[in-house]
């Protein structure tokens, strides 16, 4: 019989999770704030909770995704959430990008009850979301990882056990990190181009058979150049990563340089009302500063 799965937080990346889970034939119920969110999965056949505390009562794991460290401490650790009202060797999950901090604080307390946690968060934006192709960076006991396997690989099938918890969230922060950095100046670089009089199209395909080339560039026929800024994954988001990349460097007495010059276009963007766009829109930031506009039309 297949391995009951419970699922909390169903929005812009849990949804298309559920899905994939639930469509490799794993019984689901799920819960989100939002009503609206758990539509198409009930449909799909999932079985709707009323609330996170019905969800934990009769599965054998739980995945959740929520927006940050105090969605998902108040969740797990308040009185009647998941780590109390969890059956022992029930596995909790959580795929949220959160701070290292957050995990270590969980899994101790569900020790004590008999109950498995693992943090699992997971990269790849919303369009890796949906085609099941997230990177997914798993911190906690290995045994319990194998258990949960099988319902993880539907989400990706890159599964990395990188350590005890904490060390997932210190890596989703590395990576995001250097992915905003990375693409940060890719369009500093785009936008001098295009100031220059090159063609942006140029740039990428000259880019992308050198040594500066990188994932970054899809972004230029992606979303630079057509204009399209809809959120996969948005910059308020990656300004909470970065923070909390640079709040670990802090504690580790880490010198840190460039995520700090990242995290000030993300708030940028933020104060220019695109905290909901996807990061790609920090470019909006960089053209208005330099007079230059990479390609015509108005932001989607």
């Amino acid at each position: 019989m297949a391995t009951s799965v419970g699922f909390i937080g169903v929005g812009n990346m849990g949804n298309p999770m559920a899905l994939n889970v639930l469509k490799a034939g794993f019984p689901m119920t799920v819960f989100d704030l939002n009503p609206k969110a758990m539509a198409n999965l009930v449909d799909a056949g999932a079985r709707r909770a009323a609330s996170a505390r019905e969800v934990v009562d009769g599965v054998e794991i739980v995945l959740t995704s929520l927006p940050a460290s105090p969605d998902v401490e108040a969740m797990y650790l308040d009185a009647g959430g998941l780590v109390e009202r969890a059956n022992p060797e029930t596995i909790l999950i959580d795929l949220s990008s959160v701070l290292p901090s957050t995990p270590r604080k969980i899994e101790p307390r569900a020790i004590a009850r008999g109950v498995h946690f693992l943090e699992a968060p997971v990269s790849g934006g919303v369009s890796g979301a949906q085609a099941g192709t997230l990177a997914i960076m798993v911190g906690g006991d290995a045994q319990a990882l194998k258990r949960a396997e099988p319902v993880l690989r539907p989400i990706g099938p890159n599964i990395f056990h990188v350590g005890p918890v904490g060390a997932g969230n210190t890596v989703k922060a590395i990576n995001n990190m250097m992915a905003s950095v990375n693409s940060l100046a890719m369009m500093e670089g785009l936008v001098l181009g295009v100031k220059a009089g090159l063609d942006p199209m140029t740039i990428y395909e000259v880019v992308k058979a050198s040594s500066g080339g990188s994932k970054a560039l899809e972004r230029i026929p992606r979303a630079l150049v057509p204009r399209k800024f809809e959120p996969g994954f948005k910059v308020a988001l990656m300004n909470k990563d970065l923070e909390t990349f640079n709040t670990i460097a802090k504690e580790l007495h880490v010198p840190v340089s460039f995520s700090n010059v990242a995290q000030r276009y993300q708030q940028a963007a933020m104060a220019a009302g695109l905290a909901d766009h996807d990061t790609s829109a920090a470019v909006l930031i960089i053209e208005r500063l330099a007079a230059s506009q990479v390609s015509k039309g108005d932001p989607k």
